[in-house]
């Protein structure tokens, strides 16, 4: 039979209770967010392996990210046509 809980022992766990000593510091006005909040999605996007390489080696001789890289050849597709 389990034995029965004594809470007094418990209250030995208790942090004491005490007053602040110094008064909480006013927090001054809200301010703005540092920056926009990240808007990101994603794609999948299924091609035969050597064009994937291909891009992938694009992006890591130009030291791109894929988006990075996506965009430039996005913006020259555009300026051509």
């Amino acid at each position: 039979m389990p034995r029965s809980l004594d809470l007094n022992r418990l209250k030995q766990f208790e942090a004491p209770r005490a007053e602040p000593a110094v008064a909480p510091v006013d927090p001054g006005p809200e301010r703005w967010p540092s920056r926009e909040p990240v808007r990101d999605g994603q794609i999948s996007i299924k091609a035969p392996l050597d064009v994937i390489e291909r891009f992938r080696k694009l992006c890591k001789d130009d030291r791109r990210t894929y988006a990075d890289m996506l965009s430039i050849l996005m913006d020259a597709y555009e300026d051509r046509t």
